[in-house]
């Protein structure tokens, strides 16, 4: 139990680093007892963020996805994260940018020929 409460500090504090770092405002947190979830804006978009119980489920990654407003909990399509700072700024800032599909199609076509797909 220790362990699920010092991951879950973690996990807080390197979300809340990575949306600072990337400008993001109004950076909002609400607390489960093992879990938490939240929102943030920048350029007048929204995201929602979430991490699940962390005695249950991996503690390696966030699910970050676009929101109307701080109350829409069901938002655009479930993208997820590495969590670490770098990973959760690339994720979020793309889905904040006017030109989120071409973005997208872009951060894609670089995974293929990466991976070569």
């Amino acid at each position: 139990m220790k362990e699920s409460i010092s991951a879950y500090s973690k996990q807080k504090a390197i979300i809340k680093k990575a949306l600072r770092n990337a400008e993001f405002e109004n950076i909002e947190i609400s607390n489960g007892y093992y879990y938490f979830s939240g929102f943030a804006t920048k350029n007048n978009k929204r995201i929602y963020f979430s991490i699940s119980d962390v005695r249950h489920f991996s503690d390696n990654e966030v699910l970050i996805r676009t929101a109307r407003d701080y109350k829409d909990y069901t938002g655009g399509s479930n993208c997820y994260a590495d969590l670490n700072v770098e990973d959760i700024q690339k994720l979020a800032n793309s889905l904040t940018t006017q030109n989120i599909h071409n973005k997208i199609a872009e951060e894609v076509k670089e995974i293929r020929e990466k991976n070569k797909w």
